[in-house]
């Protein structure tokens, strides 16, 4: 069966999962020490490679637009947020050639990464399954996504925030968490939108392992550990609330396009 013309969801959902991608990719240079400009950027575009891979496995539509499109909203978001910090719109002031140059940098290795990753996919793979059970996989890496772009996005938010100083923990936590919530929602509706066949339990499920797996790097780095009780407590809540978040996204994505479309 031919793949359908360019999907909407499927760009939302390429969106979490390159930034998810990216992301992580930046996650594990910092866990395993590594430094340098040159260092740097591979490791984004193979964050981003990796992310348009899985982007065209799960697409809809053309496999290799959204993908794209994805990282560069990516960027974009990355630098909207950036131009406004007082650091970020110093730089554009101080140095705007070099910070454009720059710009233009970050978003040609995230696309390239990102369709080449997609183009690789769809060599390699053809079109996507009509099974729901590699959206275990999917599901997992949009919402670990969703919950590491929520988290970047909050944290930003909160630097440039004149009452950042003046905020409680309970309401920067309250607040991040209800950002991650959202994030997980978004994706689940991009996913049932997406989807070919009905992929609730597997939208749960994956879910549910995406922002367990993210509970357990904040908890890792937080207490210097995973496997204490509280820990254990903080990833049971993440991963039953973060699977609920994005059952409810995709039970609406699916009624509202993906029943319409499947198969």
């Amino acid at each position: 069966m031919p793949q359908q013309g360019f999907s909407f969801a499927s760009v939302v959902l390429s969106y979490f999962l390159v930034g998810g991608g990216i992301f992580s990719a930046m996650l594990v240079m910092a866990l395993a020490g590594i430094n340098g400009e040159i260092p740097g950027y591979l490791m984004m575009a193979g964050g981003a490679f990796v992310g348009g891979f899985i982007s065209a496995r799960a697409s809809r539509g053309s496999t290799i637009v959204e993908p794209a499109i994805g990282a560069i909203a990516v960027i974009a978001t990355i630098v909207g947020l950036a131009a406004g910090t007082a650091l970020g719109q110093f730089l554009w002031r101080v140095a705007p050639g070099e910070t454009a140059k720059f710009v233009a940098l970050l978003g040609g290795l995230a696309g390239g990464g990102a369709i080449g990753g997609a183009f690789v996919s769809e060599k390699m793979f053809g079109e996507a399954s009509l099974s729901s059970g590699p959206w275990i996989i999917y599901t997992a890496f949009a919402t670990f996504g969703a919950c590491l772009l929520a988290t970047v996005f909050g944290s930003v938010i909160l630097a440039s925030s004149s009452t950042a100083e003046t905020a409680s923990s309970d309401k920067i936590g309250t607040a991040l968490l209800i950002g991650i919530a959202g994030g997980c929602f978004v994706a689940g509706i991009a996913v049932g939108a997406s989807a070919r066949s009905r992929p609730l339990a597997a939208a749960f499920l994956g879910s549910a392992l995406g922002t367990a797996g993210f509970a357990y790097m904040i908890s890792h780095a937080a207490v210097g550990g995973a496997g204490s009780s509280e820990a254990a407590a903080v990833i049971g809540v993440f991963a039953a609330g973060g699977g609920i978040a994005t059952l409810i996204g995709t039970a609406i994505g699916w009624a509202a396009i993906g029943k319409k479309q499947a198969g």
